[in-house]
């Protein structure tokens, strides 16, 4: 596979990295194994593994740094790619560890950043649990994915079918790896792209726009997410302060068919419902720490990606940004806020005007994409990303275990103690708290936090509902009743 250019979005996480903010993202997932399979061992899953790579050749590559840095770096095959240094263990496998200790390894590999020398992917693996479950961690580097290609690569390795055949032992595929290209050919390489990336961006902008009224009401978009989801400040909050490497992540699960009837009862979307759960558990948060709830303003990435770029790798999203109700006590008035913020956002087709935005990266000179960069994912300008990804609704297999839980990892730019994750898995909603525990203290009271906040939006919407069923019921049996006639006093 030849060598790629990564485009200005992809390499802004690359710039964001520091040695407290690590930008991986990750999933964290359970899997319930088929007793009447041999159990999932290391060994079986390099195996799967490797046989699946050549279905994804990123996999095996890793970055090349043009000499002097005024380019942005190109993917390039690693010629000493190996299977095992990125599929490994965190126990043994006849070790059967406790959920509690399982999360602390999870914690522990969270908490390093992934090596710029080699494929930026690691896979993870408990064997046993002593619960009886499987444990498994994927990082995959935000230059590299987005939440929708991250899950799109994370479902190579997963199977629709419990049934289906397993790869011969150690299988490594079909693939030949390229020669990388030295110092000279990068700089020279690097000189004539100098001036593409900026025509690319103007290119894609032009065709996007299309028509001149089009490139009016594409300018209109721009300059409305300019103005709420870039310049709009930030509140001050608990949530924003230095983070150091430590990572812990933390979740909790709710029945997906309960967060359907709370979108039918109430004619809102899903996300409404996640945010309003997500808005009443950081209204708690700031309870128990003793500071008064206030608004937040939270940044949602929005999927720009088609159906044809499902499984492309790289960056293809928008950042809009909502202010989150925490102030308001009454979970259904909370609702009602997210809400009227989702329309307005979709009204004005905020996320078409953040893409622009994003794509305009491309225009700037090299130097000054890192500071710009920054500035966006400055505390400033959000107080904590909360990003939702449509997960599969149909049950998915690793070598026939069955998926039954999986907590998203949204990785923290500088400043941000804590992120948060949605993703749905056939009928559940999988809610996950990512944070530094030395800046975020409260971290481990989140899950509780979310099952509070959950059951009170579901119990809130219930009883709104059985108080209109009464009242339509009450109207019509009013309705049913015939009037009386007169009754005459003559004789």
């Amino acid at each position: 596979m030849g060598s790629t250019r990564l485009s200005a979005l992809d390499a802004s996480f690359l710039e964001l990295e520091t040695g407290g903010a690590h930008m991986h993202v990750a999933w964290r997932g359970r899997f319930r194994p088929d007793p009447a399979r041999p159990p999932i061992t290391l060994e079986r899953v390099r195996s799967l593994v490797a046989s699946r790579l050549h279905l994804a050749p990123r996999f095996r590559q890793r970055l090349a740094f043009p000499p002097g840095g005024f380019a942005n770096p190109v993917w390039v095959d690693d010629g000493r790619f190996h299977v095992e240094r990125h599929v490994t263990a965190l126990s043994g496998d006849e070790e059967a560890i406790t959920r509690e200790r399982f999360e602390q390894l999870v914690a522990a590999a969270l908490s390093h950043p992934l090596e710029r020398g080699r494929p930026l992917w690691s896979l993870h693996l408990a064997p046993r649990l002593q619960d009886g479950s499987v444990g498994v961690l994927m990082k995959i580097h935000h230059a590299m994915v987005d939440g929708k290609s991250a899950l799109a690569l994370a479902l190579l390795l997963l199977e629709l079918d419990r049934d289906a055949p397993e790869p011969p032992a150690r299988a490594a595929g079909e693939w030949s790896t390229g020669r990388p290209p030295g110092a000279g050919r990068l700089v020279v390489d690097a000189l004539a792209n100098y001036g593409a990336e900026p025509l690319r961006a103007v290119g894609r902008g032009m065709r996007a726009a299309g028509s001149p009224s089009r490139l009016t009401e594409t300018l209109r978009r721009t300059a409305l997410a300019v103005g709420e989801d870039v310049m709009r400040t930030a509140p001050e909050s608990y949530l924003n302060v230095p983070i150091g490497p430590r990572r812990v992540l933390v979740g909790h699960t709710v029945e997906l068919q309960a967060m359907l009837a709370v979108k039918q009862a109430r004619e809102v979307s899903l996300n409404d419902v996640a945010l309003a759960v997500v808005a009443g558990a950081l209204r708690q948060l700031a309870l128990l720490r003793g500071t008064v709830p206030a608004p937040l303003k939270v940044m949602v990435p929005v999927s720009r990606r088609s159906e044809a770029e499902a499984d492309v790798p790289g960056n293809r999203i928008a950042l809009v940004s909502v202010t989150l109700p925490v102030h308001l006590r009454d979970p259904l008035e909370r609702l009602a806020a997210v809400h009227a913020e989702s329309v307005a956002f979709k009204a004005g087709d905020r996320a078409a005007g953040g893409e622009a935005i994003l794509e305009g990266l491309g225009l700037l000179p090299r130097p000054l994409q890192a500071p710009v960069a920054r500035f966006a994912s400055s505390p400033r300008r959000y107080n904590v990303v909360v990003s939702n990804v449509p997960g599969p609704r149909v049950p998915v297999y690793l070598l026939g275990a069955e998926c039954v839980e999986v907590l998203p990892v949204i990785p923290l730019s500088k400043g941000h103690a804590l992120s948060i994750g949605v993703f749905s898995l056939q009928h559940r909603l999988c809610f996950s708290g990512y944070a530094d525990p030395e800046a975020l203290p409260e971290a481990p009271d989140l899950p509780g936090a979310l099952a509070a906040s959950a059951l009170e939006v579901i119990a809130a919407a219930r009883a709104s509902s059985n108080v209109r069923a009464r009242r339509a019921t009450s109207r019509v049996g009013t309705a049913a009743v015939p009037a009386r006639p007169a009754v005459s006093t003559s004789r």
